[in-house]
């Protein structure tokens, strides 16, 4: 059921978290990989230029919000 470009953790939670919208969690996923700093997490500059690349993606505030702590709580970013 799972689409096979899903082929990692934070994607495949992504997915489950964006109505299972294959497309738009491939582009968040690359949003954040592209520009996260290594150890974002906890400074708060780092975390606002995740929270960047979320928001060109998603459009809005409050779901950039919501989507962040998803992916806070993936390993691999």
């Amino acid at each position: 059921e799972t689409p096979t470009k899903l082929d990692t953790p934070a994607k495949r939670a992504l997915w489950n978290n964006l109505g299972r919208d294959e497309e738009l969690a491939l582009k968040v996923d690359a949003a954040v990989r592209e520009k996260r700093h290594e150890g974002w997490r906890g400074v708060y500059s780092r975390e606002q230029t995740v929270k960047g690349a979320l928001y060109e993606v998603l459009q809005d505030v409050a779901e950039v919000e919501r989507v962040f702590l998803i992916v806070v709580a993936q390993a691999e970013y």
